[in-house]
């Protein structure tokens, strides 16, 4: 029990995840400040809207303070246009994993500061160590290992992680949805979004041509190739496809056909049996240290995706923040732009860019 009511800021998004967090916090000892972002085209969108409603309740009920916190400009400079410019770059972005560094927990410690509250604290399934042996906050994945979220938090630095909380960490997603029932947290069915925040309804094809149409109309229609270049057909655009895709081809083969890569520069899209999809290495960049401090080779489990099971590799630098990873056995469809996060045992050692 935290015996002092230290101040916290609690990231409230107006689910469960959260609302929890800040109740077990104030059960703790600790004495709780919920923070709602209103993030970009918020004002537009009714759902948003009623979530920062029901955030508002869950501070009535708890009893504390509540801020609201517009970072409507910020949110679409720092994680908007980034994730729209690397699509049309060919990449597969995870927006999150920027958003967490740069516009999440960047605004929760300065609104911290502002209001004299030392700690944050969020909703995240992942946990939270110091280690004395090598002087590092570790992060460690959820013990709900079906809602581990500690792969979209590999760019944290320790410094940020050094006031960070995670009370969810031991819990698993049925405690929360319990303790959130006994506690009258959940008014309503409330249901869980599997989506980018600012594309609620799931379709980046649709967001990508109504966010910048000049764009799209200039890519216009592009070739489907094969490994050697032969032409096979046409497509609506490169930024209709993601590695790994079988769809979308508007053309029929005998058999199977995938998405191997993309040449955004051409407005390519290369095709292949699923056989031709597994590589046996990667290269990351702009790499970030968290578990330890760096090192010139490591083995470890690398997490390719935010739902990939993870898969033994060695990594071993090969520039200044820079790795090469060599997995024991071939991964398919690994998408340059998507993170390689590596752990050893339930700990994140770092993660990066897959070039």
């Amino acid at each position: 029990m935290v015996t002092n009511k230290q101040k916290v800021l609690v990231a409230l998004s107006g689910g469960v995840d959260s609302a929890v967090a800040a109740l077990v916090l104030s059960q703790e000892g600790y004495q709780p400040t919920g923070i709602t972002f209103r993030m970009w085209r918020m004002e537009k969108d009714i759902v948003q809207e009623n979530a920062i409603e029901r955030a508002r309740q869950v501070c009535d009920i708890l009893k504390i303070p509540h801020i609201i916190f517009d970072i409507n400009e910020e949110f679409e400079e720092q994680v908007v246009k980034p994730f729209v410019n690397e699509y049309f770059q060919g990449l597969t972005p995870n927006p999150c994993v920027n958003c967490n560094r740069v516009v999440k927990w960047q605004n929760l410690l300065k609104i911290a500061d502002r209001y004299g509250i030392e700690k944050i604290a969020t909703g995240h399934y992942a946990r939270l160590k110091y280690n004395s042996a090598n002087k590092r906050y570790q992060i460690l994945k959820g013990l709900d290992s079906t809602k581990d979220q500690s792969y979209t938090l590999w760019q944290i630095s320790q410094t940020a992680l050094k006031r960070t909380l995670f009370p969810l960490g031991e819990m698993t997603k049925n405690d929360v949805k319990k303790v959130a029932m006994d506690y009258g947290l959940i008014t309503g069915k409330i249901t869980e979004s599997q989506n980018i925040c600012f594309i609620p309804e799931g379709d980046y094809r649709n967001f990508l041509k109504e966010y910048s149409s000049q764009t799209v109309q200039a890519i216009g229609r592009g070739e489907l190739v094969d490994e050697s270049g032969r032409v096979l057909g046409w497509h609506n655009g490169f930024y209709n496809f993601t590695i790994g895709q079988r769809k979308g081809f508007r053309v029929g083969f005998k058999e199977r056909r995938y998405v191997k890569a993309i040449n955004a520069e051409k407005n390519q899209v290369v095709i292949a049996p699923d056989e031709s999809l597994f590589s046996s290495t990667l290269i990351i960049k702009n790499v970030n240290w968290v578990g330890i401090s760096a090192v010139d080779e490591f083995d470890g489990i690398i997490k390719i995706r935010y739902n990939h099971p993870g898969a033994m590799g060695h990594g071993k630098r090969i520039a200044d923040n820079e790795y090469e990873i060599t997995f024991v056995e071939p991964q398919r469809a690994i998408c340059p732009g998507q993170s390689a996060v590596i752990y050893q045992d339930d700990c994140l050692l770092m993660g990066g860019i897959i070039q």
